[in-house]
């Protein structure tokens, strides 16, 4: 696999967990504590997991209540409009459930 991203710096873990996964090596995580590592710990692989579902939980709402909102109100029969705030609703649904899934 080549990988040659447009911003190296940026994303050079993406394609690094590109080739991880490829070659079918344990996963690469990040953490405050120990920067990048690779992990095959199931606890840490969730918090980390759950970590990144909250930050897309967040993002996805704040495209919500800052662009898709706006568009409904302006164009309240649109079919796009209609369809893209069914299927957003039903993203954030099922990530603010997985976001607060804790494994007992």
């Amino acid at each position: 696999m080549s990988c040659r991203p447009a911003r190296p710096a940026r994303a050079w873990p993406v394609c690094l967990r590109d080739i991880i996964a490829e070659r079918g090596w344990p996963p690469l995580i990040w953490t405050r504590t120990d920067g990048y590592k690779f992990c095959s710990n199931p606890a840490e692989l969730q918090a980390y997991e759950v970590a990144i579902i909250r930050e897309k939980l967040t993002e996805i709402r704040r495209f919500i209540t800052g662009a898709v909102a706006p568009h409904a109100v302006l164009q309240s029969k649109g079919r796009w409009i209609k369809h893209l705030n069914t299927q957003l609703s039903s993203v954030e649904s099922t990530l603010d459930v997985i976001s607060d899934y804790i494994d007992a």
